[in-house]
């Protein structure tokens, strides 16, 4: 004898309450294919027997309390047995009179993939979801350049709540609990170590230039300003700077310095310049990229992949603490005799783009040495003063 189940998914009102037609003497396990057929989208790769069903009678005044209903006093529907074994009369019509329910581990989640991108619909088995599933499907939807490498990391906001998904699914079916299915991914960006990218591949990375073998010329010009120095302040710095570098050259000639020399050679320039907002900024020689010796590409590379992965983490900081966001950062690539100077910033969606300037050569026997170090002095001091404006307030009206 055929009956009728009103079933309805745990979590829902009456209202999406949908009955299933099944014989009495059908097993337990036929009714959960039945209850997959008639709900194909919500199941969606998920097996039948996967399903939990639970018989629950309802009466006429329980009937808004359901989407809270404990299962815990209640026993599951087992497979092997019959329907007839549960329900050994025919049902009454009343709808308030709910005689199935199961458990829906498939939910459609909001998620916003920072920076603010508009919110996708990502389907996921909250029994079986995985930090690479969620990647891959970050990866397919917005290709972003951080989950590049396999060891990105990513964490997430919900309702103000920050999470570090150690356990994924466990995060999930807080979700689901709390009933807010839309979260927000930040994305940390590339672990590996900054001396293993190639410029091709950082070319090819952020979309730069797919030639295997680019030239510099692929990025776009930066023209980084230059610092007003006529200042006594200023003078005075630039007097001691060139004592600095004619010392050096007496002790240790650049021509025969090791890159450790080239790096003290640098780190003067930095210094002085940082000397006249010293209460503002704190030079940290550790921090500095690794000068050169030939290979400027790879310097480049280095460059673009820290500068990028600098950007994208003060922003996921300011974005978590409600912060005004930072848009851009400056870079410096050298041999102490060559300088070049980088500008990466991040659109709305959060692509970062790269611009390079023109090489400013030193010659340090040459008779206008010191017309050369004031101009690579002028643009370090033309970025710290960027730095300082407030982040609406830059040159081009470009966020910082």
């Amino acid at each position: 004898m055929s009956i009728t189940l009103l079933c309805l998914i745990k979590g829902n009102t009456t209202a999406s309450a949908f009955a299933v037609d099944i014989d009495r003497e059908k097993l337990v396990s036929h009714l959960k294919k039945a209850i997959k057929v008639e709900k194909q989208n919500d199941f969606a790769g998920i097996d039948a027997d996967r399903l939990k069903l639970w018989k629950v009678p309802i009466s006429d005044d329980q009937v808004d309390p359901l989407s809270n209903l404990s299962l815990q006093d209640s026993d599951e529907l087992l497979a092997i047995n019959e329907i007839g074994e549960y329900w050994t009369e025919k049902p009454p019509k009343k709808l308030a009179s709910l005689q199935a329910l199961l458990n829906k581990s498939t939910h459609d989640f909001d998620v916003v993939v920072h920076p603010k991108r508009k919110p996708n619909k990502w389907t996921a088995n909250i029994e079986h979801a995985t930090l690479e599933g969620l990647k891959e499907y970050i990866r397919k939807m917005y290709q972003p350049p951080a989950l590049e490498n396999d060891g990105a990391e990513l964490n997430l906001m919900n309702d103000e709540d920050k999470y570090s998904p150690q356990n994924l699914r466990e995060i999930l079916r807080i979700f689901v609990s709390n009933k807010k299915l839309k979260f927000t991914v930040f994305i940390e960006t590339p672990s590996k170590p900054f001396s293993d990218w190639s410029f091709p591949k950082v070319c090819q990375l952020y979309g730069i230039s797919n030639d295997p073998n680019p030239d510099i010329d692929v990025f776009p010009p930066f023209s980084c300003g230059s610092a007003d120095l006529n200042s006594d302040e200023s003078k005075a710095v630039i007097k001691y700077l060139m004592a600095e570098i004619k010392l050096r050259q007496d002790v240790t000639p650049l021509n025969k310095a090791n890159e450790a020399t080239k790096s003290i050679y640098s780190y003067c320039y930095l210094a002085s310049g940082i000397s006249l907002y010293k209460d503002n900024f704190k030079l940290i020689p550790e921090k500095l990229i690794e000068v050169k010796k030939e290979d400027f590409m790879k310097g480049f590379a280095q460059a673009s992949v820290q500068m990028e992965s600098t950007l994208s983490r003060k922003r996921k900081a300011d974005e978590i603490d409600n912060g005004q966001d930072v848009n851009r950062v400056f870079g410096i690539v050298t041999d102490a005799s060559e300088w070049y100077f980088m500008e990466c910033s991040l659109d709305n969606e959060g692509k970062p783009s790269f611009k390079l300037s023109e090489p400013v050569t030193v010659v340090y026997k040459d008779e206008n040495l010191q017309v050369k170090v004031e101009k690579v002095l002028g643009h370090i001091v033309w970025i710290l003063e960027e730095a300082q404006k407030p982040v609406e307030a830059s040159q081009s009206g470009v966020k910082r």
